[in-house]
């Protein structure tokens, strides 16, 4: 449960009390609200955490009275807790890398077997839509490029296409690794459907909340220039 949340609340508390019917004004809604996420937050840890005692442990410290529970074992008692959220959090994402590389790897096999379909040495594969027919970029050359993001699924996270504005000023070696090696093979003009690892794009820490770990993803890829 993040300090600065609970900061926030403690200081809203501060300021002044807000009638349990008070939801109405901005105040009360902002409030409200606030109470309603922390609510949402402990409901996940129903069986850890009484909330009867945390509404309580609010009011002392709102009004400035002693806390009922020594101060050394409210501190080993967050240490504690908030270790053994990190350890489960890290279970899970361990978890959930390992079933999306089982599904990337999937994905990438029956992908490979379509027609059209190039394979490199590092498992990219790309499929030419528009040969394109100007210079291929240096290593370390600078480019525009029109981009569009797909999960395995099909579902698109991002996309200068929609935004009708190609990516201007793109460093080919400061981009992830699996453009670092597609961009360098494509021809001014070129479109290309890149199909990449996990490991060629974002790998086993992903891009949360976008991209999860080990999760395949699916570029459309148009090389508009070369401007250095």
């Amino acid at each position: 449960m993040p300090v600065r949340f609970l900061t926030l609340v403690l200081t809203l508390l501060l300021a002044g009390t807000v009638s349990a019917q008070d939801v109405n004004t901005d105040k009360g809604k902002l409030s409200y609200a606030l109470g309603w996420d922390l609510g949402k937050q402990i409901q996940s840890r129903s069986t850890e955490i009484n909330v009867d005692s945390v509404v309580a442990a609010i009011r002392d410290a709102a009004s400035g009275k002693d806390p009922r529970v020594a101060q050394e074992d409210m501190v080993a008692q967050l240490r504690e807790f908030s270790a053994r959220v990190q350890k489960e959090r890290e279970a899970a994402i361990k978890k959930l890398a390992a079933e999306n590389q089982v599904k990337s790897d999937k994905y990438l096999a029956d992908n490979r077997k379509k027609k059209g379909i190039t394979v490199l040495p590092s498992g990219i594969q790309y499929r030419v839509i528009e040969e394109g027919a100007g210079p291929r970029p240096k290593p370390d050359g600078e480019i525009t490029i029109h981009y569009r993001g797909s999960k395995m699924d099909g579902r698109e996270f991002d996309s200068s296409f929609a935004r009708g504005t190609p990516l201007k000023g793109v460093k080919v070696d400061a981009v992830m690794k699996g453009w670092q090696e597609v961009l360098p093979l494509m021809k001014v003009g070129a479109t290309w459907q890149v199909f990449m690892p996990p490991e060629m794009a974002f790998g086993e820490g992903g891009q949360a909340p976008v991209i999860g770990p080990n999760e395949a993803l699916v570029f459309d890829l148009k090389l508009v220039e070369i401007t250095k």
